[in-house]
This record gives C-alpha cells, sequence and structure tokens, in this order.
C-alpha cells in the first residue's frame, strides 16, 4: 500500500493516498460530529465514551483490516496542536507516536474524570481530533503521524 495521508474534517475524516488518483476512503465522522458541543468544552464521562464507541463503529465499517502501518501523514493544525502537547518540535517531518498519543489521550480521560486539565486544550477541534487520532492508531495499527507542511 502506498503512502497515507490523514485529513480530520469537521464531519468526516479520511485518508487519502498521497497520488490522488484514487478516491480517499472516509469515515463520516470528524471532530466536530463526533463530540456535541455542550455548555462545557470537555465533554462528561458518558459522552466521550459514547464518541469513543461512535468511532470505533465506524473504523471498523470502513476500515475493517488492520492497517499495519509504521507512518501515515497529516497536517491539520489539530495535529499540530496534539504535537505540541505532546512535546514534538512543531516542524514537518516530526513524527507523532502512537504512545505520545495514547499519554495525551490519558491525560485527557483523567481531565473528563475530574482530575487536573492545567495546559490541555478544551477546544471541540482538539478533543474531537486527538480522539479520533487515538482510535484510528489503535484499531489500524498505525504506528506514527508523520507531519507535512499544511497546502497553501
Amino acid at each position: 500500500m502506498s503512502h497515507l495521508h490523514l485529513h480530520i474534517g469537521a464531519g468526516h475524516t479520511s485518508l487519502a493516498q498521497a497520488h490522488p488518483a484514487q478516491q480517499p476512503s472516509s469515515m463520516p465522522i470528524g471532530w466536530q460530529s463526533v463530540l456535541a458541543a455542550g455548555p462545557q468544552r470537555l465533554p462528561s464521562p458518558a459522552a466521550l465514551e459514547m464518541a469513543i464507541m461512535q468511532v470505533e463503529d465506524a473504523i471498523s465499517t470502513c476500515w475493517p483490516q488492520s492497517l499495519a502501518l509504521n507512518t501515515i501523514s497529516g497536517s491539520d493544525p489539530a495535529l499540530y496542536q496534539i504535537a505540541t502537547q505532546c512535546g514534538l518540535p512543531l516542524q514537518p517531518g516530526s513524527q507523532l507516536g502512537r504512545h505520545s498519543v495514547e499519554s495525551l489521550f490519558s491525560r485527557l480521560a483523567n481531565a473528563v474524570e475530574g482530575g487536573s486539565a492545567a495546559g490541555l486544550p478544551d477546544a471541540v477541534d482538539f478533543v474531537g481530533s486527538l480522539l479520533i487520532l487515538r482510535e484510528l492508531m489503535h484499531h489500524l495499527d498505525i504506528a506514527a503521524i508523520t507531519l507535512e507542511r499544511a497546502a497553501s
């Protein structure tokens, strides 16, 4: 399989070939549609669990097999924000590993359960993108995301 590029949009998430000759494969869940925005910025524990189940179901429908990839690429602003939270340098070529994403998601889950959210962004695009990224990396067996410069 050739190199894939990840895009987590507001209403969908796609994995596209580096050469756009093929249609991207996508799921109808994005950072905005996965979490219903409520009066608080962080979701409730129940809302986070429901969102996880929703993303897992969408992944298993859209990508029924593990991709087992060492790396895919991405250039969404939320990916750069996630990389910052993981302590990575903000430059194209930096690799955001599955372990770092898991650790950051654990911080989010702790904050949702009432723990400290100090320094953790609570914007819907960050929280939704982190959730989707974590589930994709886990269920599709993606080891890392290589940050690319956003298209201008």
